[in-house]
């Protein structure tokens, strides 16, 4: 079957059902004593657990059209609907059993005679996964945000003190629960703190809780789950939630970087896709990715990060930066297990996909259209101070911070606009838009004095040559003085150009 959806609306209408199957009823004024024991008896909490797909609820033209992405608040109201309520399939499951559900659904879970808390859904073979915070229902349908229910825990994460050594920085939204292995990693998602994911409470007229992400084929889940009965005594409850194998299409999934590469501080971790990424899919990819950032001697270091969907081109491209620069002479790795992961309703992940590399020096170009001059720093001391030749008046270059993206000792400039080719050396791209740093002999004149480009950073041959043998993939170059800026449109690498309240917004978890 195909991976589907279910909105928050669809999900309130879930939990009605399943309150429906599992709230007991009131007491029968005709009971027997013996009827009472059994009653007693009964007082025991009983769990269900189930599973929640399309074809268990109806859902109205706007839901179809709407994204789980979408603000809580807009869905957290159940939509009133002339359908049937949805049919429960949850069944009654005893702790330390397994439960069969299909791929592209979401587990359900309820009790009878209790109160549900600390709920905790982990995938076995990739335990840097964050936990699945899921949503409770009240026993009206509606949902009830899980963030708001922990805010202690936030409060209380939020205090804890920070190594001197490592970066400070708060949480991106790459990062794994605390109860994942220790070396997962260390950025916890922009709002919610790790805490806050994991450790939940439902209210005292909780009627369920329906895990957040579509479950992934082939693969098996741990459920755990306490439950508090009336005497206030806490019963524990686990379950292995096996998913089954889906025949949907298969979506691939690579990265520009390379294992071992050593790149600059403003590289950013990138993914393609080979196709496009349905919207209400995205939460579901990105929710499993994980980005560890350690020293040069294995040490954690805390780096403030965010995942963004930059705009379709026309396949999905998914990047990560940090809200500033990586810190220098750092280890960066990459967990992105993405196989049978739902991209659309007819495809999936084809492969996980994991990434080793290094950040280097800390080495930044500042070039100013004004002054004429290109400066050099690395690791915060001027290397390089040479004069230059920006962009002219009627081809300027633009203000904002570049990236280094590729360089080639011998490469044809071509230009349809200003109608030329030419042979350059050391030449240094750094956008998209045709801006390079190379040498070009022909302006030596006015170098230092003069903007005569179309665009890009003229030095002379041996300036472009020193240059050219330091600059790293990544490696940031800012340039100020010119009349036009950046825009975040024109080229594969535009992460900078963006702030930082821009960027986190085109996060899926968000």
């Amino acid at each position: 079957m195909s991976p589907t959806k279910i909105h928050g609306a669809v999900a309130a209408l879930s939990a009605i059902a399943l309150l429906t199957a599992c709230t007991p009823s009131g007491p029968d004024p005709d009971a027997t004593p013996n009827d009472a024991k059994s009653a007693e008896a009964a007082a025991e909490p009983v769990f269900r657990v189930g599973s929640v797909s399309d074809a268990q609820a109806t859902k109205s033209s706007a839901q179809e059209s709407s994204s789980r992405a979408t603000d809580s608040t807009e869905s957290a109201e159940p939509t009133s609907t002339t359908a049937s309520t949805p049919e429960q399939s949850g069944e009654v499951v005893e702790t330390g059993t397994e439960t069969e559900v299909e791929p592209g659904e979401r587990i359900s879970l309820s009790v009878e005679n209790a109160v549900l808390s600390d709920i905790s859904i982990t995938e076995s073979d990739h335990p840097r996964i964050d936990s699945d915070p899921g949503v409770f229902f009240d026993t009206a349908g509606t949902a009830l945000e899980a963030a708001d229910q922990s805010k202690k825990s936030a409060d209380e994460t939020s205090a804890e003190p920070t190594d001197e050594s490592t970066e400070d920085a708060k949480a991106g939204s790459s990062t794994p629960s605390e109860s994942a292995s220790a070396d997962a990693a260390e950025p916890t998602a922009k709002k919610d703190s790790a805490k806050e994911k994991h450790v939940v409470t439902a209210p005292d007229d909780a009627a369920a809780w329906v895990s957040a992400y579509d479950l992934v084929a082939d693969s098996t889940y741990d459920l755990s789950a306490t439950a508090t009965s009336a005497d206030g005594e806490e019963h524990d409850f686990t379950s292995t939630v096996t998913v089954a194998a889906t025949d949907a299409s298969p979506m691939s999934v690579r990265t520009v970087l390379a294992d071992d590469q050593t790149v600059g501080v403003g590289a950013p971790i990138v993914l393609n896709f080979d196709s496009t990424v349905a919207k209400q899919y995205r939460d579901d990819v990105e929710h499993r990715l994980s980005v560890k950032v350690t020293d040069k001697d294995g040490k954690k270091r805390t780096v403030e990060g965010s995942w963004a969907w930059l705009p379709d081109n026309p396949q999905s491209r998914l990047h990560f930066r940090p809200k500033e620069f990586w810190p220098a002479h750092s280890k960066v790795s990459v967990d992105a297990p993405l196989k049978n992961v739902p991209t659309t309703d007819d495809t999936v992940g084809q492969n996980d996909l994991t990434l080793d590399f290094e950040i280097g020096r800390k080495q930044i170009v500042k070039a100013d259209a004004k002054s004429h001059r290109m400066v050099v720093t690395r690791d915060g001391k001027e290397v390089m101070d040479f004069p230059a030749s920006l962009g002219a008046a009627k081809s300027p270059s633009y203000n904002g911070t570049h990236v280094v993206m590729s360089k080639a000792a011998d490469y044809t400039m071509t230009s349809e606009q200003w109608d030329y080719e030419t042979d350059v050396r050391w030449a240094v791209r750094i956008h998209n838009n045709g801006e390079f740093i190379h040498a070009a002999p022909w302006s030596t004149g006015v170098q230092g004095s003069a903007n005569v480009s179309h665009g890009c950073i003229n030095l002379s041959t041996a300036r472009a040559k020193q240059y050219y043998d330091s600059a790293l993939y990544g490696d940031p170059v800012e340039i100020t003085g010119s009349n036009v800026s950046l825009s975040t449109s024109a080229s594969d690498i535009s992460d900078w150009v963006y702030d930082w309240d821009e960027w986190t917004k085109l996060s899926a978890l968000d």
